[in-house]
């Protein structure tokens, strides 16, 4: 009788998986259109995309080039910034920690951070991965509307500290670097080693992620993407050459074979399921009607649609990593224009999401 509920279950799960699969279909030709339409009308120099499903790769490509001035083409081993996707990783990391007993996430910051503002007594390490601390976004001290080359962590902290608040602490929402910050400080604190050992320790290691890299502005880093802005209809340097000691909000360089091992990271449980559960539960929800629902947990913004659950994230260099976790699929997108510099990179991915998966929801 048990062999045969256990035969019937696997059957079950085999046909599920197959229908999930046969409604993912990849037509390069088409794909590549997309992708090529968007770079020319949109002024992308630059795009690396990779499309899986579970744990299969389906697709990768390359398109443009890496670097104007040397006139180098993207490949599948060019390093770009990824800026705010960075966040997934962090509250990853941080989960981690606390299913490990490193840390809680209802812990105060107040028991690692010394000589706090009053108003952030109240403020806990999930509030600062759910953006719900009452935090501004950008913190660091500027000098006539430009930042400084060098920030080191303790005159990151100091400035934090100053720095005025949004909100009382759980009471609204604020996307908040400030936020992401000093949830990595607190995970330095706790565990006495560096924000960058431990994402390696963690992830990167176990993941054979050998391309990926917290950025440092003094490193030779070989393949690296310029980054550029559009400058009355023209190329330009980003010009973004500061280094900030610890970077838990913005910093980690990757290139597309490795946010391919990332993903499968993820599948594989390198990323415990509890872990990824956490971070892709609803923190706080912005809107919800009968069709859908917008949330946000923990270094993902959550688009719910009965009970198929997208989510997504977006860097400010052009990156955006997106997985739908009733089919399995993932895509993500990495590019050298700013994000704000013409059409969201969100409308390419969203645009490749509907021609590999016709079901694939429009919002």
């Amino acid at each position: 009788m048990n062999k045969c509920i256990l035969f019937l279950l696997s059957v079950m799960l085999t046909c599920q998986v197959s229908q999930s699969l046969a409604q993912i279909k990849i037509h390069s030709r088409e794909i590549d259109s997309i992708v090529t339409q968007f770079m020319t009308n949109d002024k992308v120099p630059g795009v690396a995309i990779a499309i899986l499903h579970q744990n299969s790769t389906l697709y990768i490509n390359t398109y443009g080039i890496a670097n104007l001035e040397q006139n180098i083409k993207v490949t599948p081993n060019t390093v770009f910034e990824l800026a705010s996707v960075t966040k997934q990783m962090t509250a990853a990391l941080i989960t981690t920690l606390a299913y490990e007993g490193k840390l809680s996430l209802d812990d105060k910051i107040s028991k690692y951070i010394d000589s706090i503002p009053d108003t952030w007594q109240p403020i806990t390490i999930r509030q600062l991965l759910g953006h719900m601390g009452g935090l501004i976004h950008g913190f660091e001290p500027m000098v006539n509307g430009s930042y400084l080359l060098d920030y080191s962590k303790e005159f990151m902290l100091e400035a934090a500290k100053k720095a005025p608040m949004k909100s009382t602490p759980g009471t609204d929402w604020e996307y908040s670097d400030q936020g992401y910050f000093l949830a990595g400080y607190v995970a330095e604190r706790a565990t006495g080693k560096t924000f960058d050992s431990l994402m390696n320790e963690k992830f990167f290691k176990p993941m054979k992620m050998t391309n990926t890299r917290f950025l440092n502005q003094k490193d030779i880093i070989p393949n690296r993407a310029g980054g550029y802005v559009i400058t009355n209809g023209e190329y330009k340097n980003n010009r973004r050459q500061w280094q900030f000691e610890l970077t838990p909000h913005f910093g980690v360089m990757s290139t597309i074979d490795d946010m391919v091992k990332f993903d499968k990271g993820v599948t594989n449980g390198i990323i415990k399921k509890n872990v990824f559960d956490e971070i892709t539960t609803p923190n706080r929800i912005f809107y919800k009607d009968s069709i859908q629902q917008i949330s946000y947990g923990m270094g993902w913004q959550i688009h719910d649609f009965g009970d198929r659950r997208i989510v997504v994230h977006s860097g400010y260099t052009g990156t955006v990593y997106l997985k739908d976790l009733k089919t399995g699929l993932s895509i993500i997108v990495l590019t050298n224009r700013d994000a704000n510099q013409g059409t969201s990179q969100h409308v390419l991915t969203k645009r490749i999401a509907k021609e590999v998966d016709k079901s694939f929801p429009s919002f």
